[in-house]
């Protein structure tokens, strides 16, 4: 727990910004709209943020690292994917060891609740804990991988910013603003990770992008996108919080990251469409059709 502390300390001592326009963090005393973009291109490398070391509460983007941290466990020999596990509703919270439950509501259209009591695979919750976005796969998996060993992963791949701290529904860390976090930067470099790390082997990366291909909720950087265009990514949100963060791939360019936070709209419909609206921008410069001059975020947030 002190570990922890100590990392939240040194994350909020060390925010500073990289934009690609010249824009400075925004006053959220006059900007209640407030937007983190993280852009990089996996060939070139080439990299475009706005608020890119803001941060941001992570929402369900922190179920990556967790999937990373599984595949990463299984290529050291440490866990089988195939093996089965209890799939209970218990868990204690990072405050001080006490028990609670996942309340049910916390799961759109049942998940994972009927099968409480069984046995499901690592693989099994993977999947529903990133495609359908199970908060009770995310608390059964991270009794296994520990919130220290993602922490420790998180330092390897240099994705600063992004903190996994504890499960979901911890109601009394919650209350502390002991937190799950995120930077784009960070979850930028958590997903090219997951294209080229060599902390995995070269067939998990494989499995992380088409679990992420699988991905159920495509309302916010695939809905700016054409059709055509494959996105493996995970979306977060909870309340005025809208995230996602993806792998994108142009039938004919490289592929890129793309990460865009946002925070401060009551809509979440609304967020996603400026989302969306932001990735169709990224996307045209991507493919060379705009410059950077041309990416004025403020605009895109109207």
């Amino acid at each position: 727990m002190r570990l922890l502390l100590s990392i939240a300390l040194a994350l909020t001592m060390s925010l500073f910004l990289i934009s690609c326009a010249g824009n400075q963090v925004s006053d959220q005393a006059h900007q209640p709209h407030e937007v983190g973009i993280a852009y990089m291109n996996l060939e070139t490398g080439e990299i475009l943020a706005y608020n890119a070391h803001t941060i941001f509460h992570a929402a369900s983007t922190m179920k990556t690292p967790v999937m990373f941290q599984l595949f990463k466990m299984r290529d050291a020999g440490v866990i089988d994917l195939d093996q089965k596990i209890q799939v209970s509703n218990r868990f204690t919270s990072i405050v001080d060891g006490s028990l609670f439950s996942l309340p049910m509501e916390s799961e759109q259209d049942e998940i994972l609740f009927p099968q409480l009591n069984h046995y499901l695979s690592y693989r099994e919750l993977m999947e529903k804990m990133i495609t359908s976005s199970s908060n009770l796969a995310t608390n059964i998996l991270m009794k296994y991988t520990g919130a220290d060993s993602i922490s420790k992963t998180l330092r390897q791949i240099e994705a600063s910013g992004v903190m996994v701290m504890r499960g979901v529904e911890d109601l009394k860390a919650y209350r502390l603003g002991l937190n799950n976090a995120t930077s784009a930067y960070g979850m930028m470099k958590v997903m090219e990770a997951v294209y080229q790390s060599d902390l995995v082997a070269d067939s998990s990366r494989a499995e992380m992008i088409e679990i992420l291909k699988r991905q159920q909720f495509n309302t916010m950087i695939p809905a700016g996108l054409p059709e055509n265009v494959v996105v493996a990514h995970k979306t977060g949100s909870i309340t005025r919080i809208a995230h996602d963060a993806a792998l994108v791939f142009p039938p004919e360019a490289a592929p890129f990251v793309l990460v865009i936070l946002t925070r401060g709209w009551d809509e979440p419909a609304e967020a996603r469409r400026v989302g969306a609206r932001i990735a169709g921008v990224v996307y045209d410069y991507h493919l060379g059709l705009l410059d950077r001059t041309d990416i004025v975020v403020p605009d895109l947030l109207k």
